[in-house]
């Protein structure tokens, strides 16, 4: 598998455990990932394994090979700018809606995420769990938009994104991470004070902000894999052509 992992008890969460593999780049984009090794490197057996690659490639991060297992998703820079561009329309309409629609009930349930988030801040090894917690202020103003079609909608294209967003996330740096956790609370008081425009133009810049962030990571995540097999190939040619010297 080219990688070196200890063998795990049969507690482990196996779904956290590939789902960090996943996106933490242990696996290059298009790698075909076997049941059977992940279940010995794991120390479990391939059936919990299973269900979790299952799991991963209905929210996106695998892809199924047409019955012959699944690999890593890969995703071009065009499809994924097409996702984000997909997901700033289904937000923007969405936060508009919630700004007329939401209940109280919802804007508490959104307080208390941004509660949590702010115990969570101060330490770096909490920065997963922000991470998941935050999704779930887009997951609830779809929900607060009122229109379950939407809703529907944009949860399973969050889904799909999963993975570019938590490696968005993953590789803000501190600064970045603040400015995040500002936009969330500007998106609440936007919401209790009835103010649809300054919600929207927020929400879509926030979105092509982190569109660019992406784009940048796939586009060094690209150079990355494609290095050492440029690389062969140019040590390939210089002692081809060195060889032709002396044999010349």
């Amino acid at each position: 598998m080219g990688m070196i992992m200890r063998k795990r008890n049969k507690a482990v969460d196996v779904y956290g455990a590939i789902k960090d593999m996943v996106l933490t780049g242990q696996f290059k984009p298009g790698h075909k990932l076997s049941d059977q090794d992940l279940a010995a490197d794991l120390g479990v057996s391939r059936t919990p394994v299973r269900h979790t690659l299952n799991r991963l490639a209905q929210e996106g991060l695998l892809e199924e090979s047409r019955g012959k297992g699944y690999h890593v998703a890969d995703l071009d820079a065009q499809q994924v700018s097409d996702l984000y561009a997909l997901r700033e329309v289904l937000e923007a309409h969405a936060i508009r809606l919630a700004v007329e629609r939401a209940t109280r009930s919802d804007l508490k349930e959104l307080a208390g995420i941004l509660a949590t988030l702010e115990k969570l801040k101060d330490d770096p090894s909490n920065r997963g769990e922000e991470i998941r917690i935050g999704l779930k202020i887009h997951e609830v103003i779809a929900r607060a938009s009122g229109d379950a079609f939407l809703h529907e909608t944009l949860v399973r294209l969050l889904n799909r994104m999963h993975f570019f967003i938590w490696m968005d996330t993953l590789n803000e740096d501190p600064q970045a991470a603040g400015l995040t956790r500002r936009e969330h609370s500007d998106l609440l008081e936007f919401i209790r004070t009835g103010n649809a425009d300054d919600a929207e133009a927020l929400v879509r810049t926030h979105i092509r902000s982190a569109k660019q962030g992406i784009l940048k990571i796939l586009s060094a995540r690209d150079a990355f894999y494609q290095f050492p097999k440029a690389a062969f190939s140019q040590r390939s040619s210089e002692t081809i052509g060195s060889r032709a010297i002396r044999d010349g």
